[in-house]
């Protein structure tokens, strides 16, 4: 059996354990909590929204042609290079023909030989006619003759003909503009041999005016007309835009994309634009007249639905929004907002439905300095 000062050392060893324990819980309990995030905060923007189609573009010559040689030959000269500007019908190279001068000589001397007899079957002709009055040459003889004048002149033409013939086809050994541009790609030197199987020896194309397709949705279609305003902006030349026209609509849609094709042709007077730049169209088809306007950061997407979260009482509150013009930086909220409540625009991507929150407030790019100057407008061509 225990003795009494046994269990009373066993009883005064608990005490103190405990003691201990109870202890260290109260100074676990009285560590500083973790603070709430911090977010920026800021209000909706009422203002003017437009009703854009969008479409990424790239610019195109107005007109182009490809200059290839129609007869087998070298170069003897090519006379001007890449970006060029040409007039139309100006020589741009001459292709030295390897038969062609021979063959033009051998239809020369044919033809004259042609005339001669020709001249001769005409002399023959009159001079038996003549007779055949009198009775002195024979019906038979009168009938041969005429055949033979008949023959002579067809020959003559035919020869004629193939003289002409060899004359275009040494002509187009000169190679001429089909139109005023620039030389956009030249491809051979002189010496080379060029003919339709080697391909074009330079490209030609016309800049002013240039042209973009901007490719509509077919739900869209239905707000595009011939004449319709068009806004160019181009990767090239950041901070600048150009305005154009459409001028004709595609007659189809394509089965594969199910869109349409709006040309649009852009003044390009200075050659400041060039063609292979690539870009975006912007053709406005309407207005949202005082919208509320948010930037795209503060709009969420979870399970089909858009939420943004709004400051209620120092606690992010999760509210779900229907949108409607899809600006690229901004959107527009239809529903679920209103123009006075502060909303998320930075740091929601850790919160929850009721979360506590610091907030704090920013101007956001979208809304005008505090000064109150705005921004300055973008250049248009």
């Amino acid at each position: 059996m225990l003795s009494v000062m046994t269990v009373r050392r066993f009883f005064l060893g608990f005490c103190l354990l405990g003691f201990s324990v109870s202890c260290d819980h109260g100074a676990t309990d009285k560590r500083p909590g973790r603070p709430p995030p911090l977010v920026m905060v800021s209000k909706p923007t009422v203002r003017d929204v437009p009703v854009e189609i969008r479409a990424p573009v790239d610019l195109r010559p107005r007109e182009q042609a490809d200059l290839l040689s129609k007869q087998i030959g070298y170069l003897s000269a090519v006379l001007v290079d890449r970006g060029d500007v040409v007039k139309k019908g100006q020589l741009l190279a001459l292709v030295r023909p390897s038969e062609l001068p021979d063959q033009l000589q051998a239809a020369r001397g044919q033809l004259q030989q042609a005339e001669a007899a020709l001249e001769q079957a005409r002399l023959n002709r009159a001079r038996i006619g003549a007779l055949a009055p009198a009775g002195v040459v024979s019906t038979q003889e009168l009938q041969q003759s005429s055949t033979a004048l008949l023959q002579a002149e067809a020959q003559e033409a035919a020869l004629r003909a193939q003289l002409q013939a060899v004359a275009v086809r040494l002509g187009e050994t000169k190679i001429e503009s089909p139109l005023d541009g620039v030389v956009m790609q030249r491809r051979f030197d002189a010496g080379a041999l060029v003919g339709p199987q080697n391909g074009a020896i330079m490209t030609v194309g016309k800049v002013d005016p240039l042209r973009v397709f901007v490719a509509v949705r077919e739900q869209d279609s239905a707000q595009v007309v011939v004449g319709q305003q068009v806004l160019v902006e181009l990767d090239a030349r950041p901070g600048e835009a150009w305005r154009g026209a459409v001028v004709r609509l595609s007659p189809g849609f394509d089965p594969l994309t199910r869109t349409l094709d709006a040309e649009v042709h852009l003044p390009n007077p200075d050659g400041k634009l060039r063609p292979g730049m690539y870009g975006r169209a912007r053709i406005q088809v309407g207005l949202h007249k005082q919208s509320l306007v948010v930037p795209e950061s503060a709009v969420q997407l979870s399970g089909g639905q858009r939420f943004l979260f709004v400051i209620e009482g120092g606690k992010a509150q999760r509210r779900a929004v229907t949108i409607g013009v899809d600006g690229g930086t901004v959107l527009e909220i239809v529903s679920g907002l209103k123009p006075d409540e502060q909303i998320v625009v930075a740091g929601s991507d850790a919160l929850s439905d009721g979360s506590p929150v610091r907030t704090q407030v920013g101007v956001a790019p979208w809304q005008p300095a505090a000064s109150g100057k705005s921004s300055p407008a973008t250049p248009a061509h």
